[in-house]
């Protein structure tokens, strides 16, 4: 969802920028190209009053943490991929600070950036976060979008409640919902037990309203007026500047139409607090990403 909430930022230039505030943040860079931090994160701060009651949840503390992980990388080349990494990615064990890889932002932009560089040797130019509210925004500047379960389904965590199977038209609350559930549970002969087919990483559902969204973000003008929309609801390190964005956007619309998308892999343990650990697959799909000064530090 990150993708579609980007690309609408950047229709405007310098109106649009303006909009979109600026966070303190120092990249480390990467080496040949650029790599674009892309962070949806779960604060409830900066919700309105009534969504702030909404989507509490009193497992989790206050602050945020990154919904979901993106990195865009564009090579020396011009070809661009986007890459999904897992938010619970279990990192920082070499340096004595062992976290999963999403809870680096409740300390801020730039602890995010420093878990990429220390931990897994990935350097970037520039980040971008978006907050949950810029999600809905999205969805109901473009119409909603549609969703089909097997089953009647439900997340109550997320806020998710299908009550029926078959289709369902969402609209931004709704969306959210979808995009942000993790432990769902399905009607199974009268009973809700675990949908053991849910995808943990929440990828599946974010692309399918990224699929969605984007169809509809072809007219200029409902383009435009989510731009609008979402720009406050956006936050920027100060060097990615109107050019800065423009490029962004023209990387995402090739690595989509382009379809180079990964899903980095890893090794998920199904506990109460979910954990995913690095494997050789891990590394082998992250090994575009890595930078050379990262790297040092992070074998260092």
């Amino acid at each position: 969802m990150v993708v579609l909430l980007l690309l609408t930022a950047v229709v405007d230039g310098l109106v649009v920028t303006h909009r979109v505030p600026t966070v303190a943040v120092t990249a480390p860079g990467s080496d040949d190209g650029t790599t674009y931090l892309l962070a949806a994160s779960d604060s409830r701060d900066r919700l309105a009053t009534a969504d702030r009651a909404r989507y509490a949840d009193r497992h989790q503390p206050s602050g945020e943490r990154a919904d979901l992980v993106l990195l865009l990388r564009g090579d020396a080349q011009g070809r661009a991929t986007l890459y999904s990494l897992p938010r619970d990615l279990y990192v920082g064990q070499r340096r004595g600070s062992p976290h999963r890889l999403g809870l680096a932002l409740q300390d801020g932009p730039q602890s995010l950036v420093d878990s990429l560089c220390q931990d897994l040797g990935i350097g970037v130019d520039h980040v971008l976060v978006v907050d949950m509210a810029a999600l809905v925004q999205l969805v109901d500047a473009t119409g909603g979008v549609t969703v089909r379960v097997d089953r009647p389904t439900r997340d109550v965590r997320a806020r998710l409640d299908l009550s029926n199977s078959g289709v369902h038209h969402l609209d931004g609350r709704g969306a959210l919902a979808w995009v942000r559930s993790r432990s769902p549970q399905v009607l199974v002969d009268g009973r809700w037990v675990g949908d053991t087919t849910a995808d943990p990483t929440r990828t599946a559902h974010a692309k399918d309203v990224l699929t969605q969204v984007a169809a509809r973000l072809d007219d200029p003008v409902t383009l435009q007026r989510a731009a609008w929309s979402v720009g406050p609801r956006l936050r920027r390190d100060a060097d990615l500047g109107p050019v800065g964005l423009v490029a962004l956007g023209r990387s995402l619309q090739d690595a989509l139409a382009a379809g180079r998308q990964v899903t980095v892999p890893a090794r998920a343990k199904g506990t109460a607090v979910p954990f995913a650990f690095v494997t050789p697959e891990t590394t082998r799909a992250l090994e575009p990403l890595v930078s050379a000064g990262c790297a040092a530090s992070a074998t260092g």
